[in-house]
């Protein structure tokens, strides 16, 4: 019993060193993310998302910057795809948003290296590209883009927040139904419904940069900030547990010699190791940034990084994903982007495998390509006091009034 209670000591101790070494990762990647989110209002980006090539470079430029949760992405990309905007421009988005993202990228540098880290940028574009060239030739224009629906019909997204609804807080007002995310929102609607719209149009607008000399927005970045932790606390935790426990517990020789079996098939040898990379991240049901650790580990035990970034793809093939893009979008346009989406995700594998996997050092031993500890150290020490001066700033802003909401 003893034993097993070193173990278990062991492996949480490496789940806490990965989180030491990406923490100043995570720190900025979580403040651009929500500084993005506040200083440009979600519905500009709506409308920025339509048929054509800028609409799709518009998704890939909207998701680099927004928030790493492939969850979150996904709830996002329907919300897009049910006012109107296009399903290229979409996936474009929920794509560059999940693997190209300025959080992940930065933990991947963390982590593993700048290779990795380029590795999942430009093989994101492959992917981008397949799949909006793909869906052009496949896709009908009616499933490509669908009419918005009525904004006099129901509002879903509650308007003090701009979180999805509860219908159990809907309240009918002109015409419309509106639904809040809680009681106190409800609340305050029904106390001032038209003081409540007309704040929720204004702050609809476009703020800009210039929104960052009011300490208001600051106290909305931090909000948004721990938005978007409790959103992906549970992919984080999983992702950090899984690699902590895969690498004291699993000897890297194991999985090693399991790939080596897998690469020595004659002629399907390697398609079928970069399949193994999406296999996993089917079995592994951890999302985005969670799976950062655990690929540390996969590149430690010898993966190559073909197969490791087709690993951090693959998220997007989770069950749960799959279960939400089939209430969102119609199947002809589900299945024709998890084909596409497989495809490029394979060809992006390969391609930065060629160009990357051999560049200044072996594939294999690309998991020790880590920072040293006295950058780690500063690196998490300038991170920390960067977001205890957002803190600061945000309360001071509280005591004077009311935060400025973020722009969701």
């Amino acid at each position: 019993m003893e034993a097993v209670g070193v173990k278990l000591l062991a492996c949480l101790g490496t789940s806490l060193a990965f989180l030491w070494d990406s923490l100043y990762g995570l720190i900025f990647g979580f403040l651009i993310s929500a500084l993005a989110q506040v200083v440009f209002s979600r519905g500009a980006l709506e409308r920025a998302l339509g048929p054509s090539l800028r609409g799709v470079a518009n998704g890939t430029l909207f998701g680099i910057v927004a928030s790493a949760c492939s969850y979150g992405a996904a709830a996002a990309a329907r919300g897009f795809y049910r006012k109107g905007a296009d399903a290229r421009a979409v996936f474009a988005f929920m794509i560059s948003s999940t693997n190209m993202n300025v959080a992940i990228l930065i933990m991947f540098w963390a982590m593993l290296g700048w290779r990795f880290a380029f590795a999942e940028f430009f093989g994101g574009l492959i992917i981008i590209a397949l799949v909006a060239g793909g869906a052009s030739l496949l896709l009908r224009p009616g499933d490509l883009r669908v009419a918005a629906a009525p904004a006099s019909a129901l509002v879903t997204e509650c308007v003090q927040c701009g979180m999805d609804g509860d219908r159990e807080h809907a309240v009918a007002y002109e015409g419309a139904t509106y639904l809040f995310c809680g009681s106190r929102h409800e609340a305050a609607f029904r106390a001032a419904p038209q003081a409540v719209l007309a704040a929720h149009v204004a702050e609809s607008a476009p703020r800009g940069l210039v929104a960052l000399r009011e300490p208001a927005t600051w106290s909305s970045i931090l909000d948004t900030m721990r938005a978007d932790v409790e959103m992906l606390r549970t992919e984080l935790v999983a992702g950090y547990l899984v690699a902590g426990f895969a690498a004291t517990l699993v000897r890297p020789e194991w999985l090693s010699g399991a790939l080596r079996a897998v690469g020595s098939v004659p002629f399907a040898g390697y398609p079928l190791l970069l399949l193994s990379g999406l296999l996993l991240a089917v079995v592994t049901f951890v999302c985005s940034m969670g799976n950062v650790p655990i690929a540390r580990f996969l590149a430690g035990a010898g993966i190559p990084l073909g197969a490791n970034t087709t690993f951090i793809y693959g998220d997007l093939l989770i069950p749960p994903l799959v279960g939400i893009y089939r209430k969102s979008f119609p199947p002809r346009v589900v299945w024709t982007f998890l084909g596409l989406f497989t495809l490029g995700a394979l060809a992006a594998g390969a391609a930065m495998d060629a160009i990357f996997g051999q560049f200044g050092g072996s594939a294999m031993t690309m998991g020790a390509l880590t920072f040293s500890d006295r950058f780690t150290l500063v690196s998490n020490l300038v991170a920390l006091a960067a977001l205890a001066g957002v803190v600061l700033v945000a309360r001071g802003a509280s005591r004077v009034g009311a935060p400025v909401r973020a722009n969701r």
